[in-house]
């Protein structure tokens, strides 16, 4: 059976373990599941969904590959009205080392730079992304797409106010590093090997004054060339490959 690509309203969720857990967490708005696997994981996800009257529709990789907007979905895929954001309080349930560094977005707009963003986070090791719930992209099908699979390795949170988020994230033993251009320290300089939350601000005005405040250092790219900012994105992927970069020489310290 041909199925047509999701409206801008729809998701596609994909992988064995996001789609288990949205069908044992009782997602709502699941309108179907499909599968181009019949092994017993493949299994298990038809008889997951067959409790709940959801429909399991036999397809193939390719078609999985076009809908989900990457290949990454382990010959499974679930459509459903709405992405299914992580619990911030199940994230900090697990022990720090666990659970660090977060990217933390506030007030990323642009679909795009969100879901090269969520690619960049998965890539390089972020263990999770929190974003606003107002003024904000929300994790769509655009979003997905841009994001190449990472919406599925990668959990997102969404928070009413991220001052206050950051506020609580430091008593958790977070330090907050805002990306800024007018930050005091250079990016290469400060020490990214702590325990870290990655602040990222708006494409046009960077971060809220409220949220700046509650960063403990503020960090800046250096720029050689005649233009003073980068795209979120391309900034965001800097900032955490200088946090990767500072890890990995680290364990490899006698």
């Amino acid at each position: 059976m041909k199925k047509t690509p999701p409206s801008e309203g729809e998701i596609w969720i994909s992988g064995i373990n996001p789609v288990r857990e949205a069908l044992l967490g009782g997602a709502t708005g699941v309108s179907e599941v499909l599968l181009s696997r019949s092994d017993p994981r493949g299994q298990e996800i038809a008889e997951l969904a067959a409790k709940r009257s959801i429909p399991v529709i036999q397809s193939d990789r390719e078609q999985l590959s076009g809908l989900a907007g990457h290949s990454h979905h382990q010959g499974v895929a679930l459509r459903m009205s709405e992405f299914p954001y992580a619990d911030l309080d199940g994230l900090l349930d697990s022990p720090l080392s666990e659970r660090e560094p977060l990217v933390i977005l506030d007030s990323i707009q642009d679909p795009r730079n969100l879901g090269a963003i969520l690619r960049s986070a998965c890539f390089l090791g972020a263990k999770a992304v929190v974003i606003p719930e107002d003024r904000s992209a929300r994790v769509s099908a655009a979003v997905i797409k841009v994001a190449a699979g990472a919406a599925v390795y990668v959990p997102i949170a969404k928070v009413t106010n991220v001052a206050r988020t950051l506020l609580r994230l430091k008593s958790a033993g977070y330090w907050a590093a805002g990306l800024d251009i007018r930050g005091d320290l250079p990016l290469f300089e400060a020490d990214l090997t702590v325990p870290l939350c990655l602040v990222i601000g708006n494409e046009q005005k960077g971060i809220r004054p409220l949220v700046r405040k509650e960063c403990d250092l503020l960090v800046r790219i250096p720029s050689a060339g005649p233009l003073d900012s980068l795209n979120a994105a391309s900034a965001a992927t800097i900032a955490l490959y200088e946090v990767l970069r500072q890890r990995l020489n680290l364990e490899r310290r006698p």
